[in-house]
């Protein structure tokens, strides 16, 4: 009995320092195999690069004419992994960049995207601090410069991944869903679509989405395209939260009489009365 005590105590005391040896050695395994993993990912992204993305951002992802160095370390600190794998997947429209990923008439599919985007995170550590630019004079993009409205599912491609709740509380909203419902039968829309649609166009009255989107609020998004691809990312954040704020007035302080905005919601073409 005594020798069956000694022996179970002698295995708890065994068993005890190999969980310890493991607890200890186990992070620096995980560490080094992490590291093992990323510097693959990386020399496989590497030809990628050169193939489809050197000839515009030259072999180092220096600054080219017209084309913001994405090299630099103000760049890489300001987007994450995850917008630099939307950039590549989907490209700007009208930037000249074109769409990378598969789903998006691309050649590269999700693991050839992510060891490109592994590549281009590996310039960070050495990445140079470059001169800031000016500072625009005017930071609210509402109709400052001719950009494209991109349509909500362009952004929803970048944002769902990122504000997921957020999203999910747009597409449950009367807004997204029926705003648009209630003008349709208005001879004249040309009073209730630049606040039931996006992306109105007062001179050839025409819209590019049915319903309040994303871009309703925040602005045309090709602008906030331009600024993923320089290092103003987190500027465009700043930018897109104030123009969301500014933007309801617009509409909340209806640019028609109030009588006849009541007159309209009785015969049930706003949601409320």
């Amino acid at each position: 009995m005594e020798k069956k005590i000694l022996l179970a105590m002698i295995l708890t005391v065994a068993m005890a320092i190999y969980l310890s040896i493991y607890w200890f050695m186990e992070p620096r395994r995980v560490q080094k195999e992490g590291e093992t993993m990323r510097l693959e990912a990386v020399e496989k992204g590497k030809p990628l690069y050169l193939t489809h993305c050197a000839r515009c951002h030259g072999e180092t992802g220096g600054p080219q004419k017209r084309i913001n160095a994405i090299n630099s370390k103000n760049y890489l600190e300001a987007v994450d992994d995850a917008i630099l794998y939307k950039i590549v997947e989907r490209g700007i429209p009208r930037s000249g960049m074109v769409a990378l990923g598969e789903k998006d008439g691309g050649p590269l599919n999700q693991e050839e995207l992510k060891n490109l985007v592994a590549f281009i995170r590996n310039w960070e550590k050495k990445a140079p601090v470059l001169p800031e630019e000016p500072p625009a004079k005017e930071r609210s993009i509402f109709i400052q410069e001719e950009v494209a409205y991109t349509g909500s599912e362009s952004c929803i491609g970048c944002h769902e991944s990122l504000d997921k709740k957020h999203v999910d509380a747009w597409r449950k909203s009367s807004m997204a869903k029926h705003a648009f419902s209630y003008i349709r039968t208005e001879k004249d829309k040309t009073k209730c679509t630049p606040c039931h649609a996006t992306g109105y166009d007062p001179e050839k009255k025409t819209y590019k989405e049915e319903n309040v989107g994303c871009e309703a609020c925040h602005g045309p998004g090709e602008k906030y395209q331009e600024m993923m691809m320089g290092k103003d990312a987190l500027e465009g954040g700043k930018i897109a939260r104030e123009n969301g704020l500014k933007s309801c007035t617009r509409c909340h302080k209806a640019h028609i009489g109030k009588e006849e905005h009541m007159a309209l919601a009785r015969k049930g073409q706003l949601p409320y009365p």
